[in-house]
């Protein structure tokens, strides 16, 4: 990649296109076009640390066991700390300095176009894996071809993988597309810095790759950043048929997280929203994206206190798309990140530069993703084999059972009403001295959902949220 001290300088781009050949020459060649997805590799074991607590939220009517608590993570948190704007803004502006960013975008001497903006992306994860040797990272590129207006379109999704070390414990994506459009839609040379819409979210994507670069992660991790999702969401729709399905069997994807436009909080009439960000996942109310969704919203309501996340009720936005649906639509959890505000008078034209995304308000977008990302890829895997037993003495009480996790110390559960969007009860329940929950309240609730907490305050995932109803019919 370029030395930091001319990445950090403004050039004229016919400058920096006579130097960008010679500094990803080396990571071009170590990643060819539509080069083959990365091997399975071997496990290690990842380290913790001790913990504090975090108080929740209360609510009303605990049982006698439950405590208004999670434990703090020194880990995550100085992951969090490690942020910084000065490097997000960096990447943001090195993508608005391509000209364009469409698919259909030619390198020209005034118009670095998509090609460069693909062969900088190799070159940022390619110095990732040469700083972190150590570590089982693998840059890759897909193919993506398509017609699209009468015109044939040849680009790359541009691919990242962290292998991880503990066997089952699957597959998350973090994507974000990195190509633009305008309001001349067809017209691939025309200005389209694409500064919020998307470089905001491929900025935040880098930002993470390179925190979590240094150290081991249980679950694989592919960062993904995607092509085509301006003519259609094209580049997603392509990894998830070709990549993805095409496996035998189909690689385990657990969860996606879709970056787009996390960068700007000024509206079109100069109002601001620093706190505000959406979540967007795909109906209904219990699918698999809307539980992700909600687990996402309680993993930054809880680490990432500067941001206020809000769960939609809705994939995307009304008539918009993003690259989420290519991954819910094939039955995978996907959730959209979105800032609280937009200003679409702005979008695909040439008003969206670097001065629309501000650099604090992407800092803490930023750290919703990663720690949403490391709760999902780091912690311990959910209980399993949910269910609710009579008390003989008590009929007014049940007993919640489950298996229990190796290395949990405490688990977190979630209760939610039929009707609600987002959990009614949130409380946690010491591992010892035995895996189990005897209340009279879990009646008034529709689902349950548990995650395992570890010595290390680490959370895990969520189990998938199980009727109450089908829990009592299996007494």
């Amino acid at each position: 990649m370029l030395p930091l001290n001319l990445r950090q300088i403004r050039l004229p781009w016919r400058l920096r296109l006579w130097l960008l050949p010679f500094a990803v020459m080396l990571a071009i060649l170590a990643c060819e076009s539509s080069s083959p997805p990365p091997p399975t590799l071997e496990v290690q074991q990842p380290t913790s640390t001790p913990t504090q607590p975090i108080p929740i939220t209360p609510t009303p009517s605990m049982p006698a066991e439950a405590a208004l608590n999670i434990p703090a993570d020194p880990d995550l948190q100085a992951m969090l700390a490690q942020v910084e704007s000065d490097r997000l803004m960096v990447s943001v502006g090195s993508l608005v300095d391509m000209h364009t960013r469409h698919v259909l975008s030619k390198t020209t001497q005034i118009t670095p176009g998509i090609s460069t903006a693909r062969d900088w992306l190799i070159a940022q994860f390619q110095d990732l894996k040469n700083k972190n040797p150590q570590l089982p990272i693998t840059i890759w590129t897909q193919a993506v071809k398509y017609i699209w207006n009468g015109f044939s379109v040849a680009s790359q999704n541009v691919i990242a993988t962290f292998q991880g070390t503990d066997i089952g414990a699957g597959v998350i994506v973090v994507g974000a597309h990195y190509d633009t459009m305008s309001t001349d839609y067809t017209n691939g040379q025309a200005y389209s810095p694409g500064a919020d819409y998307n470089a905001s979210g491929v900025a935040a994507m880098l930002e993470i790759a390179h925190i979590l670069a240094p150290q081991p992660h249980r679950a694989t991790i592919l960062f993904v950043a995607f092509t085509g999702e301006e003519t259609g969401r094209q580049g997603s729709a392509a990894f998830v048929k070709q990549y993805i399905q095409a496996q035998d069997p189909p690689v385990d994807v657990r969860s996606m997280i879709n970056l787009d436009s996390i960068g700007s909080a000024v509206g079109a009439s100069g109002e601001t929203d620093r706190q505000t960000l959406r979540l967007f996942s795909a109906e209904p109310n219990d699918s698999s994206s809307r539980q992700l969704a909600r687990q996402l919203a309680l993993v930054i309501k809880t680490y990432v206190p500067d941001i206020k996340p809000i769960l939609e009720s809705a994939e995307d936005r009304t008539g918009r798309f993003g690259d989420q649906q290519s991954f819910s639509t094939a039955n995978t959890a996907a959730v959209r990140m979105i800032q609280g505000i937009e200003d679409v008078s702005r979008e695909h034209t040439i008003r969206d530069t670097v001065d629309t995304v501000q650099a604090d308000y992407l800092m803490q977008t930023t750290r919703a993703a990663l720690a949403s990302l490391v709760v999902l890829a780091d912690g311990p895997q959910p209980p399993s084999d949910l269910a609710l037993r009579p008390v003989v003495d008590d009929p007014a009480n049940l007993r919640l059972v489950w298996t229990p996790v190796e290395g949990a110390v405490m688990y977190l559960v979630t209760l939610r009403l039929a009707t609600s969007l987002s959990y009614d009860q949130i409380f946690t329940v010491q591992a010892a001295p035995t895996s189990e929950l005897t209340w009279t309240g879990f009646g008034r609730y529709a689902t349950v959902a548990i995650a395992a907490i570890d010595s290390a305050g680490h959370m895990g995932p969520l189990s998938p949220e199980t009727a109450i109803a089908s829990l009592v019919r299996q007494r």
